[in-house]
C-alpha cells in the first residue's frame, strides 16, 4: 500500500480545475461512480490537462486498472517531465503488476525535484523492502519520516513494510 499524494489538486484556478475539486471530493468520499461521471463531463468540455490526467489515474488506481493507469502515467510523464506525479503513480502501477524492479528504476529516473518529497522516499522504501533490500528500505523510510512524520502511521499498516514493522 503506497501513499499517493493529491496535494497537486489543491489550487483551482480555472473552471475545469474547480470541477476537478468536485471529482476529488467524490473520490475522497469513496463515491467513485460520481467521480467518474463528473470527470467524463470535464473531458467533454476541456482539453486534457495534467490535472485531469492525474485525477483519472487516481480513479483507475482505485479500480486496480494498472495497465491503463500506467499508460496514462507515461503520458503524464511526457506532458510534464518535471512533475513527479506521473513517476510516483507509474511506479505504483509497476509495483502492483509485480514489476517492482522497474518501479524502482522509474523512481530513479524521476525529476530531481521529487527527491525532496516524502512520498518518493516512502514508496522507494516500500519497493526496496519488497525486493529484500532491507537496509536501503529502512534508510528510505526513515528519510520519508524525517520529511513527513504523518507517514509513520501509514507505514505501521503497510503490508509492504511488514519486514520493517519492529523498526517503525
Amino acid at each position: 500500500m503506497e501513499f499517493l499524494n493529491m496535494s497537486y489538486l489543491n489550487d483551482p484556478s480555472s473552471n475545469s480545475e474547480m470541477r476537478l475539486q468536485a471529482v476529488r471530493g467524490y473520490y475522497e468520499l469513496e463515491m467513485y461512480d460520481d467521480a467518474w461521471d463528473e470527470l467524463k463531463e470535464i473531458e467533454k468540455k476541456y482539453p486534457v490537462t495534467p490535472l485531469i490526467l492525474q485525477m483519472k489515474i487516481l480513479l483507475l488506481l482505485q479500480e486496480k486498472s494498472w495497465e491503463v493507469a500506467l499508460g496514462l502515467s507515461e503520458k503524464l510523464q511526457r506532458m510534464e517531465p518535471d512533475n513527479g506525479a506521473g513517476f510516483i503513480q507509474g511506479a505504483y502501477c509497476l509495483h502492483e503488476m509485480q514489476r517492482t524492479d522497474e518501479a524502482l528504476e522509474l523512481l530513479e529516473s524521476a525529476p530531481d525535484s521529487l527527491r525532496s518529497d516524502a512520498i518518493y522516499f516512502y514508496n522507494k522504501g516500500c519497493y526496496q523492502a519488497v525486493i529484500g533490500n532491507i537496509e536501503r528500505a529502512f534508510d528510505c523510510i526513515k528519510k520519508s519520516f524525517d520529511l513527513d512524520e504523518s507517514l509513520i502511521d501509514v507505514a505501521r499498516k503497510d503490508p509492504d513494510l511488514t519486514i520493517l514493522k519492529d523498526s517503525i
